[in-house]
């Protein structure tokens, strides 16, 4: 979230905050030392300095003793980008580093047949793990950029829950389209999942406000360079790479029409909570069953 008005009064505060949730966008008022500030997610950050510029306009009383929007504001970041990035590492070096690596891609590995056949954790266990440096550095870089960037917009726990769900249910999709021993690896269908999603942000904003087009386009833009570096890999696969996409333009249009503002600190903490959950009983399967 970024500042972009600070050293508000209550009444201030309150209509400002007021105003931009009638015009659908997500906002909080945080209290400090110099009065009140309101923050909005990066993405937001032109519309809202309309939405209130507009407001003052219609109504000159509230230009008075109101400080201006902050320019310049800082670079908004949620550094769980970064920890998922290095958690993909640590995994990678973990397994290449064991006695037989090609084992864990086995037992692992997004095997579609025996997905279908019952060994679901398979669509989650996948993600952790990268064929070779190229293809884990490329979704290393994918996470810390795409995934910290939703987290941004939904929080953390949220955010996180959304990319694991879009990456469990693209390898499921990707197995029931191959139905066959296919095997694929990597966290680049959740990569995707998160590319979706921002996409589907800029979308329903774009349509609401006719404004946004152009970020979407960059954001698909820098997506399908990271499809076409990954697709390198010798076990990248486009399919599963597509299928993370669509269900991160559901699963994103969908928080962006129901959600003005990211959920508590509670619900962030419960949806982490899960996805670490998700992921644990995940590997835990693979290694029991």
């Amino acid at each position: 979230m970024i500042t972009i008005f600070s050293h508000l009064d209550q009444e201030q505060a309150n209509t400002f905050s007021l105003v931009l949730n009638a015009s659908g966008i997500g906002n909080r008022v945080i209290v400090d030392q110099d009065g009140l500030r309101i923050e909005v997610p990066p993405i937001h950050i032109e519309r809202a300095r309309e939405v209130i510029h507009r407001y003052q306009a219609e109504n000159p009383d509230t230009r008075e003793d109101v400080p201006a929007p902050r320019s310049n504001p800082p670079l908004s970041k949620n550094l769980s980008g970064i920890a998922a990035a290095l958690l993909l590492l640590s995994i990678h070096l973990a397994v290449f580093a064991s006695t037989a690596p090609e084992d864990y891609l086995a037992v692992f590995g997004a095997n579609a047949r025996r997905i279908l056949n019952g060994e679901a954790y398979r669509c989650a266990t996948a993600l952790l793990l990268h064929a070779d440096a190229a293809h884990l550095a490329g979704n290393m870089a994918g996470m810390a950029i795409f995934g910290g960037a939703v987290c941004v917009v939904t929080g953390t726990g949220v955010g996180w829950l959304m990319i694991l769900a879009c990456g469990i249910l693209g390898n499921l999709m990707n197995a029931w389209a191959y139905a066959t021993g296919h095997l694929s690896v990597g966290a680049s269908t959740a990569v995707f999942g998160a590319i979706g999603s921002l996409c589907a942000f800029q979308a329903v904003d774009a349509a609401r406000t006719g404004k946004g087009w152009k970020r979407m386009v960059l954001v698909l833009g820098a997506g399908m360079a990271l499809l076409a570096f990954l697709g390198t890999s010798p076990r990248s696969d486009l399919g599963a790479h597509l299928f993370g996409f669509l269900w991160g333009v559901l699963t994103g249009g969908a928080y962006r029409l129901w959600m003005k503002h990211p959920p508590a600190r509670k619900a962030q903490v419960l949806c982490g909570a899960i996805a670490a959950s998700v992921l644990l009983s995940a590997w835990i399967r693979g290694m029991t069953g």
